[in-house]
């Protein structure tokens, strides 16, 4: 029987790597034959294999993971010595993966007794500092007598008591010798909850983590990772000093990354079978979009657009970098009460990876990414905000309207470019905002005004903001008997019993990520011929001289996006006819709501693209030549009556003159000399 005395983790851990053979392969020993030839000196190490083969010292590993974690190393350096002595000189580590369930901590259940334990973590990393050097043996010379000692550094950076020399004994002083001193790399991260695993009405916990050698740079913020460290603690430090009480933090041993790309979602064998079914629903489309936010009352079309973000189009790169988005960006706009806040909240609730955030308390720092120091070491480090924390998923923003100017401009490069880049105090840096935006926002005069356009009727977003959005749905309050009567039998059944959905809430979750993670539909010819037709056909409207531009390329690519969407919702691999019609019904629908001409009734893309359509832009232009004919015949700026009067004359309403003199002179195209008289600014 094995006594303490006799215990040899390094030993141990030289069985097991010549030992283990799962699959009549000496698996370890094979990766550390093959270490050298790709310059690694990591070795990566499945935790259940361990276990398999030697329980002891996977228990001991554990519970003891600093003495095993170096004796796993050395065990590494001491086969390598065998197989390339050469590549031998260099520090070997171990590194573990997929711990005992016992050990994957959530960051919110982590205490005390965790302490000096290894165990495992995963959340998303919001914050991570530079790249530093960090001095691990420090080697000093002695001034008096020239004695070189090399001391092995701790916490603290740590000089020599005494000269090492007999013959000197001084107690210094010494002069640190960089070059001949061994440094690591080092950087500190922050690993904080997911959001869909945060509970209603808490704080996200967060941990601090340090990244050593070969770690380093793995990770940038945004990122999910799983991490595997030894839970360290260090004392906190007050005003008048030291504190009783400690902060904790992990030493990292390892990342996994693999849930960068993708949300792991456990779907069991039962789940999987009903999601097949539900995919051969011919009603399936109906089902998801009365899944969506049941307690709310009508608003189909809505629905169903929001149903076709959650499940999202293809993404496409081209081999010379340009990328294709597959998200799409919806806006709603409308009277208070309608349900535009209880919609954005649910669907952050279902999607796979969802984020809910309010105009009102959200930053361009809150949503893109911010640079910030860190109190410890005075460096600036990254932080990412909620659109690079909701990467691949969605982000609900509510009250967009109410947000800052200069915070909004923040997210246009994050609508179109997907990635949100920072340079600040010296970082420079570009960070993945794969998000899809679902947003509301309300009329600047409370409620919306059907006389005037988006623009008008939202004068807080810009026009660039407006155009980015592949989809924008006007939610109107009017009473109707019949809709009425229907939405309080809605609401008191909401209050009296529970409204059971056609696809439970989990499920539907659960489907909505299996289809985007492995249906990747492509266009049939003859969905992608209904496309072009319809663009064809739509643009044709607009090829004579003064006429409105009815829609552009940046619609086509929304069609596509939602048509791949329509495919995905049946778990289809083709996108066919019925996708690409419910595509054009969609849009038809939205653009009968916004990209109407308020004053011809005609399509006319302009009024998002720009805020005013192309019968108002010509009237500004026609007042604007008016009013600089008449100063050119005058002389001089001329009354605005009389040129109301000379509009009149040419069938220009006087309200329509009026208000073009109002905005040219806002434009500063116009200017007011006195009282009464206008001119144009040369």
């Amino acid at each position: 029987m094995e006594t303490e005395d006799d215990y040899d983790p390094i030993a141990r851990y030289e069985d097991f790597f010549k030992e283990f053979t799962p699959d009549g392969r000496i698996k370890y020993r094979n990766m550390i034959e093959q270490m050298p030839g790709q310059d690694e000196r990591s070795l990566l190490i499945n935790f259940d294999d361990l276990w398999n083969h030697d329980p002891g010292l996977a228990e001991r590993t554990l519970k003891a993971p600093l003495e095993h974690v170096q004796a796993a190393g050395q065990a590494i350096r001491n086969l390598m010595v065998i197989e390339a002595e050469d590549y031998a000189v260099h520090t070997f580590h171990a590194r573990f993966v997929n711990l005992p369930e016992a050990h994957r901590i959530h960051l919110r259940k982590i205490r005390s007794d965790h302490i000096g334990k290894l165990i495992s973590v995963s959340g998303i990393l919001t914050r991570a500092s530079e790249v530093k050097p960090q001095l691990t043996i420090g080697m000093f010379k002695c001034r008096s007598c020239g004695e070189k000692i090399d001391i092995v550094q701790g916490e603290y950076y740590t000089k020599p008591y005494q000269c090492t020399n007999n013959n000197c004994n001084r107690k210094g002083p010494f002069t640190f010798i960089a070059q001949e001193s061994r440094f690591i790399d080092w950087q500190k991260i922050r690993i904080q909850e997911k959001p869909e695993e945060l509970p209603a009405g808490q704080l996200p916990r967060s941990l601090d983590g340090y990244l050593k050698e070969d770690l380093v740079d793995m990770v940038r913020p945004g990122n999910r990772i799983t991490a595997v460290g030894i839970l360290y603690s260090a004392q906190d430090m007050g005003q008048r000093g030291t504190l009783k009480t400690f902060h904790l933090f992990l030493e990292i041993n390892s990342i996994d990354t693999s849930e960068i790309d993708t949300e792991r979602l456990e779907i069991t064998p039962e789940e999987k079978e009903q999601i097949d079914k539900l995919s051969q629903d011919e009603w399936i489309h109906r089902k998801i979009i009365h899944s969506i936010a049941p307690t709310i009352f009508g608003y189909e079309n809505v629905k169903e657009a929001i149903a076709l973000q959650l499940f999202g189009g293809v993404t496409k790169e081209q081999k010379d970098g340009t990328k294709f988005r597959g998200g799409s960006h919806l806006l709603l706009v409308g009277d208070p009460g309608t349900g535009k806040s209880m919609l954005l909240q649910y669907v952050a609730k279902i999607a796979p990876r969802g984020l809910y955030t309010s105009g009102k308390g959200a930053t361009a720092v809150g949503l893109t990414a911010a640079v910030l120091r860190d109190r410890e070491t005075g460096d600036f480090t990254l932080e990412a905000g909620a659109l690079v924390l909701a990467d691949r998923g969605l982000a609900s923003l509510d009250e967009f309207d109410k947000m800052d100017p200069s915070d909004r401009v923040a997210i246009h490069e994050a609508m179109e470019q997907q990635t949100i880049s920072i340079a600040k105090a010296g970082i420079v840096a570009t960070l993945n905002a794969r998000t899809s935006i679902l947003a509301a926002a309300n009329p600047t005069f409370g409620r919306y005004d059907e006389y005037k356009n988006v623009a008008e009727n939202i004068k807080k977003l810009p026009v660039t903001i407006l155009s980015r959005f592949d989809l924008i749905f006007i939610m109107k309050d009017r009473p109707e008997a019949e809709r009425d009567s229907e939405m309080a039998d809605r609401i008191i059944q909401n209050i009296t019993e529970e409204v059971e959905p056609p696809i439970e809430a989990s499920l539907l979750r659960k489907y909505i990520h299996y289809a985007r993670t492995t249906c990747k539909p492509e266009l049939a010819p003859d969905a992608a011929e209904r496309l072009k037709n319809f663009y064809v056909e739509k643009r044709s409207t607009g090829d004579q001289r003064d006429a409105p531009v009815p829609i552009t390329a940046r619609q086509l690519g929304a069609l596509i996006r939602l048509a791949q969407a329509h495919a995905r919702m049946a778990l289809r691999s083709e996108v066919n006819i019925e996708d690409a019609e419910a595509s054009i019904r969609l849009l038809e629908y939205s653009l009968r709501q916004v990209g109407t001409d308020q004053e011809t009734g005609m399509p006319d893309i302009d009024t998002i693209l720009t805020g005013q359509s192309t019968s108002q832009r010509n009237r500004l232009e026609t007042i604007h030549d008016l009013i600089k004919e008449m100063t050119r015949q005058s002389g001089g700026p001329v009354s605005i009556e009389d040129v109301v009067n000379e509009g009149e004359r040419r069938n220009i309403q006087r309200t329509s003159i009026e208000r073009s003199i109002e905005q040219l002179t806002a434009e500063g195209l116009l200017y007011r000399p006195e009282p009464g008289r206008i001119s144009p600014v040369d």
